[in-house]
């Protein structure tokens, strides 16, 4: 990547590119020289929205009109898991960096061809791994020693479709793995809800590491929360992640020595939205990992065994 000005197309103008997406790369425009040169949507009147309200000077009418621009540097794709691999199979022989959408493809199948297909800086956005507080979370994790346990608390109120977890749940299990490493084993009980046509899932896992844990996912709940917890023999860790769901933003850590508060930190409440949750973070290290070559945080390479794991809860079955 020798020029000075990094152009992107952008694959996909639905509500999450409009809301999330192209605002985070309008914010690092200056910061990175970047230029959009243009955007494609299946649907072309929401590309054309989008180009008018992000003044992005091109509407592409086809995709192979996109693919055969020879002044494009790299990819946001940003669009439904069952679109997605058709997509980068048809961008795949340009061998431009690329950033797409979680999850990783349709099932994991699908996740391990992309793994082993895309060897192209790439970054999944699995926004969890780039908010600021959790970050520091994971410094704290890395330094804490000794852990034995870790849980995840992942509940919603009403989201009732199907595929909750390797849809949305998926964030939990990823930036668990983030935290310490990937899953060994995990066994699900997976409970009908009382009320309507969803699941409960409780997951007992073991990471390959030894460290044990669990984690819990309530699609249709009281809370909307996503929380995280690790403990050693002397020191507990406690994480409210702030998404702008959640009833924890601008969220908090709260670390435990000895039983008693050894260090609180605060998120930070005058943060950017789309900083605090991420969105800003992934491009960040997709444009970091395309000027200097260096591995991402999220990848379909560490994501593909995330879906393995993701789609074995949502089946209830042992792994």
């Amino acid at each position: 990547m020798k020029s000075k000005t990094l152009n992107m197309a952008v694959i996909g103008a639905g509500a999450w590119a409009q809301l999330y997406h192209l605002p985070a790369i309008k914010l690092l425009q200056k910061k990175y020289a970047l230029h959009i040169t243009g955007i494609w949507n299946r649907s072309p009147e929401k590309a054309i929205v989008a180009a008018e309200k992000f003044g992005i000077q091109k509407v592409y009418r086809r995709l192979d009109e996109l693919i055969s621009d020879a002044d494009i540097h790299c990819l946001a794709i940003i669009v439904r898991a069952d679109a997605l691999a058709g997509i980068v199979d048809k961008v795949r022989p340009k061998k431009l960096p690329v950033l797409t959408e979680k999850p990783p493809g349709r099932n994991y199948a699908e996740a391990k061809e992309l793994s082993t297909k895309i060897v192209v800086p790439n970054v999944v956005a699995f926004n969890r791994r780039y908010t600021p507080l959790n970050r520091k979370f994971k410094q704290i994790a890395d330094d804490m020693a000794g852990v034995y346990y870790a849980e995840c608390q992942f509940y919603r109120n009403q989201r009732h479709y199907p595929d909750f977890i390797t849809e949305t749940g998926i964030h939990g299990i990823n930036y668990m793995e983030y935290l310490c490493g990937r899953i060994g084993t995990v066994r699900t009980e997976k409970w009908k809800h009382p009320e309507n046509e969803t699941f409960i899932w409780i997951s007992r896992i073991v990471f390959e590491s030894g460290v044990k844990g669990l984690i819990k996912f309530f699609p249709c709940s009281g809370a909307s929360i996503e929380r995280y917890e690790l403990h050693s023999s002397k020191s507990s860790a406690h994480l409210y992640s702030p998404q702008h769901y959640t009833e924890d933003c601008p969220g908090r850590i709260t670390v435990r020595r000895e039983g008693k508060i050894h260090q609180v930190i605060e998120g930070a409440a005058d943060e950017d939205p789309l900083v605090m949750a991420g969105f800003v973070g992934e491009y960040v290290d997709f444009f970091e990992a395309i000027r200097s070559g260096r591995q991402t945080v999220s990848n379909f390479q560490n994501a593909e065994h995330t879906m393995k794991i993701a789609e074995a809860i949502e089946k209830g079955i042992d792994q």
